[in-house]
């Protein structure tokens, strides 16, 4: 398949809309993409309980981003893991 400027030129505006939004969504805590990596910083609780919300389907063993989520909360007293289900 042989590229155009045009189709290149318009997946590289998509790539950094998309790099664009993970970094909002990075700094305000609202998701638009659902992002899985760890965060760049750590998590005010507001922020971590959206994320939580966000990535309830998300195993937290998996997800490195609900992990850093949980562990603000669990840090900040707001949750406490379950032990007799695995946490």
């Amino acid at each position: 398949m042989r590229l155009t400027v045009d189709a290149i030129q318009a997946r590289l505006a998509r790539e950094a809309t998309q790099a664009a939004i993970a970094q909002d969504d990075e700094q305000t805590g609202r998701t638009t993409v659902i992002v899985h990596s760890a965060p760049t910083k750590a998590f005010t609780i507001g922020q971590a309980r959206r994320v939580v919300q966000v990535h309830r389907s998300c195993d937290r063993t998996l997800c490195p981003r609900k992990m850093a989520a949980i562990n603000v909360l669990v840090a900040a007293g707001v949750m406490r893991l379950d032990r007799r289900v695995g946490y």
